[in-house]
């Protein structure tokens, strides 16, 4: 196909042109001499190889090729006016959308406060959340889902960027009949003949945990395995085990029958944050929300 040497210049004094039936009368509507509008159409027609106007001394017309062009040339301007102002309402927050995917413990904690914080200042951006398990929020991230992912990050992925908001230390949970409830703190070494419900070794406080038993010289090799808080906490109000839960996932979920612990000699702690996928900027409305977060994180 020959390529066609137009320009939104050109195609804009067609319009004109068309509209004020005379050269004259659209060199007035855009300001330009009328030379300079008649070059635009001699410029249009050569590349087009036809003529889009007849011209007379009193009117100028459209041929029929014009009538043509001239339809088309009003719906792509139009397309492009309602693109631009669309453009122009998200640049300014007026209107957009923000997608968010989280972990359980961000999304029962400070996130719905950052939403409603948001939805208060930028009524018009929708906000859509995907509450996920850890892992398959960046995999959402990584295939283009969301425009970010708040959850814990442990680092390692070059596909990734994070920021970090705060640091969610883990206390020990132990049925509230268990010895253990009577103390004011745990050792880390008292949990070693415990039956240990953690996270899985892809989380994010798995090596964590591992560097702390290896610290006290005992390997660390737990019971069970679940991705889910709830489910830690479900069997340890049953009694199969003890296990760890943060301060964030503590302060949202009922704890009946259940004790929580600070440990006594070790701090264990996950950064959770801001991660977003490297290379990619946020539009306004994904920096205007992640500008939230960081509010209410600081309180």
């Amino acid at each position: 196909m020959s390529r066609i040497n137009l320009s939104p210049a050109d195609l804009d004094a067609f319009l004109q042109v068309a509209e004020a039936g005379s050269f004259r009368g659209a060199a007035e509507r855009m300001r330009l001499s009328q030379p300079a509008v008649s070059a635009r159409i001699r410029h249009l027609e050569d590349g087009l190889g036809l003529r889009l106007f007849d011209r007379t001394t009193r009117r100028v017309t459209l041929t029929s090729a014009g009538e043509r062009l001239r339809g088309r040339v009003e719906l792509m301007f139009g397309e492009l006016r309602l693109l631009l102002n669309e453009l122009d309402d998200e640049a300014h927050l007026r209107r957009g959308r923000v997608t968010v995917g989280a972990t359980l413990s961000v999304t029962t904690s400070f996130l719905p406060r950052a939403i409603a914080r948001f939805r208060r200042q930028w009524p018009g951006i929708e906000v859509v959340l995907h509450d996920d398990l850890y892992g398959r929020d960046l995999d959402r991230l990584s295939r283009g889902e969301l425009d970010m992912a708040v959850t814990p990050f442990a680092g390692g992925d070059d596909r990734f960027a994070f920021e970090p908001l705060l640091t969610d230390h883990y206390l020990v949970a132990v049925p509230a009949r268990h010895p253990l409830a009577r103390r004011k703190a745990v050792p880390l070494a008292a949990l070693a003949a415990e039956p240990l419900i953690t996270m899985p070794p892809q989380s994010a406080a798995w090596s964590n945990f591992q560097d702390a038993f290896a610290a006290i010289g005992v390997e660390f090799r737990p019971a069970f395995r679940t991705r889910s808080a709830l489910t830690t906490l479900a069997m340890v109000r049953e009694g199969v085990g003890i296990g760890f839960v943060t301060r964030l996932m503590a302060a949202s979920v009922r704890m009946t029958d259940i004790t929580l612990l600070p440990l006594r000699d070790a701090v264990l702690g996950r950064e959770v944050g801001i991660v977003t996928l490297r290379g990619r900027a946020l539009l306004p409305s994904g920096q205007a929300f992640a500008e939230v977060l960081r509010q209410t994180c600081a309180g």
